[in-house]
Formats: structure tokens, sequence, C-alpha cells
């Protein structure tokens, strides 16, 4: 089965959800498709960022949803055909669904299951692990033993540090009930990590001023920001004016969507008078030590 676009979004209109399609780019690689608000139970909102694939995605397509959602604390999320309907994979740490899983996370519910190359694991709920031993007075070595692992093994679960076999799973269900297992998309964590293509003055300037960094290469938004108070977008100027609007236009409604300061690079002071007057924030490429005032709040 292909997977387009249009089949997430028929999905995400019959759940009657919000969602921002991102254009750009339109021909090459895209490394987000739309963003999603989305929510479970009592839970608060969260974004999923979403990337539609029925090819392999590349590795550089899922650094740019983990750089991205790693800074805006948004679920990265692939809907691809290369997994089971209620089964999902991982790579790289990124979660992907089928249609029909996709459209089973929408409606709330679980998918416990996942796949790797390694095999099929479950997801636990550490928090939960840590409470029920607690209770139930059992210490590392009892688990440890209950489940035929060791006490290594069980400080790993308890710290969220592995996943487990559905065997394993299955003998803690035994043991502490259903609520130990964790939907694989509801407990997703970044692991923090970003990564950073040092080839642009900015960067430096942002690390200089304490900013976390990193760089997306598929998207309309170039490098994203983050420190405790602020969180910005950087967009640069391509050189083909007509592509230039549209990247701007696009980077635009991930910033609204993500409530995110966006600041454009020109390299052209006409151009860059034009986007000021649209009510972008610009920076011509030459000037840029006036960022650091921008920044810091001076």
């Amino acid at each position: 089965m292909t997977i387009r676009v249009n089949d997430v979004i028929r999905i995400l209109e019959e759940e009657g959800l919000s969602y921002t399609i991102i254009n750009y780019p339109e021909k090459n690689k895209k490394s987000i498709d739309i963003i999603v608000e989305f929510k479970r139970s009592s839970q608060e909102k969260k974004k999923l960022v979403v990337k539609t694939s029925s090819d392999k995605i590349g590795k550089d397509e899922i650094t740019d949803l983990k750089n991205f959602s790693s800074l805006t604390q948004s679920i990265p999320l692939i809907i691809t055909d290369e997994t089971e309907e209620d089964i999902a994979i991982e790579k790289d740490k990124v979660i992907g669904l089928s249609l029909f899983g996709f459209e089973r996370l929408l409606k709330g519910d679980k998918i416990f299951v996942y796949r790797t190359r390694g095999g099929m694991f479950v997801r636990i709920r550490p928090e939960v692990l840590r409470q029920k031993m607690r209770e139930m007075n059992y210490s590392m070595g009892d688990v440890a033993k209950m489940l035929g692992v060791s006490r290594k093994t069980i400080y790993d679960y308890e710290n969220g540090d592995s996943d487990v076999s559905i065997e394993i799973a299955e003998k803690l269900i035994d043991i502490f009930g259903p609520e130990i297992i964790g939907d694989v998309c509801e407990t997703y964590q970044a692991d923090g990590k970003v990564s950073v293509d040092k080839d642009h003055k900015v960067i430096n300037i942002l690390e200089s001023k304490g900013f976390k960094v990193a760089t997306l290469k598929f998207t309309a938004v170039d490098i994203i920001a983050s420190n405790n108070s602020k969180k910005l977008i950087i967009t640069i100027e391509s050189r083909n004016p007509e592509n230039s609007i549209k990247k701007i236009q696009e980077a635009s409604k991930i910033a609204e969507e993500f409530n995110l300061n966006m600041i454009v690079i020109s390299k052209s002071s006409s151009r860059a008078k034009e986007l000021e007057k649209d009510g972008f924030k610009v920076y011509l490429d030459q000037n840029l030590d006036e960022l650091k005032y921008e920044i810091s709040g001076d």
C-alpha cells in the first residue's frame, strides 16, 4: 500500500483534529509533512510531527524529526507501510506506525508492541514499576529472580533504559498488573541529543548565548534553538526568490504552530526590506553580529 499525505489527512478530518500541512520542500526529500495537535484522555495536549512515507526513510530525515521534536517537546511519528497493522516499528528512537495503527492511536487505543532489527519489544512504565515494587516490598533481587534476569536488568527497567521482550512483559503483567505496560507513543521521551552542522556563523552566536542548537536539512526551517526562556527558528533565504517565498511562508506556519520566534537571514538588503514589510524579523547575512542583541533580549 502506498501511503500519501492525503491518506493521513482523511483520518485526521474523520477524527476532527486540527492539523497543518508543511509544503516545503515540494519535490525533494521532506522531514515534516504534517503537524497535528493531539490529546490522549486527560493528558495535556501534545504536538505530533508526522512524516509519511511509502519508501524507506533516510537517516537524515529521521535525524531532522528527532532534532526538531527534541527542542519543541513534540512527538515525532513516521506513517509507513513497513509495519503490520497493530505493531509499531522503531527507527533510531523514532516510532513508525501503519495507517491503521495511526488511526488506532488517534482513537485512543494503545499500541504496546514495537519491532526493531533486534526483535519484538514492549515498552514498560518505569515509574509504575518503581511504585509497585515499593508497595509490594519487592527488592530488585526479588523481581530479578521472578523474571529470570539479572539485578542490572531490573535497574535498567526502573530507569527506563531498557524495554522488555513479550515474554518478560507477560510475566510483569502477572506480577504487577497491566498498568505496568506503556503505550509506545504515550511514553515517548526524546533523548535530548541533537546534531549540528556548524556551517553557519549564526550557530556559534546562538551557542555563545547558551542556546541548545540543532540544524535541519529537509524542511523550511534551517536552525532551531532553545534555552530556558526562549525558543526560536531560523530560516536562511534561498537564492531562488520564488523558492524563498515558499520556504519562508512554510517556516512561518511551523513557528505559529509551536509559538516560536522566527528569524529570517537574507543576503540582500532590498529583499530584507520587503520581508520586514511583511512582518518578518530579518537580519542580513553580513550583519549577523546584531543577532546577539536580539537573542539576549537587549
